[in-house]
């Protein structure tokens, strides 16, 4: 049982790892739990700060939260392997809800750079980024 919970939890780093290069970190070929959280949490304080609206501190707050889980895997690593593939699989959910929220985030176009944009017009409202799930 317990190589069940060893291919289970190398499976969920690499998805992890995989989800942090979305959002903006270098790719990682064998990445630990405590790298993988650092990772997150420097990711998260960067989106946190920046100025290009709610959605992407709203991002910014769910990669700390991911940053969050993966630490707690870290302090169990080595011991209790169901604990940190249930920490795993939350910090998975976070950055999939972060990543929701990006892609939710209107791209500019090349018409709004253009100098002869008509002023008037503007972009349509697309869906809000989900808030936390509801127990």
């Amino acid at each position: 049982m317990s190589m069940w919970w060893m291919v289970r939890r190398d499976d969920l780093l690499a998805e992890l790892a995989g989800t942090l290069v979305f959002f903006g970190a270098h790719p990682m070929e064998d990445p630990g739990i405590g790298e993988l959280a650092h990772t997150a949490a420097t990711l998260a304080g960067e989106y946190r700060a920046g100025e290009l609206g709610e959605d992407i501190r709203r991002a910014g707050r769910l990669l700390q939260e991911a940053a969050v889980e993966l630490h707690a895997a870290d302090r169990f690593r080595g011991t209790l392997l169901p604990v940190v593939n249930r920490h795993l699989h939350h910090a998975t959910t976070a950055l999939t809800r972060a990543r929701t929220c990006l892609q939710s985030v209107p791209r500019p176009t090349s018409e709004q750079y253009s100098p002869r944009r008509d002023e008037s017009a503007q972009a349509s409202p697309l869906a809000p980024c989900p808030g936390p799930p509801k127990p």
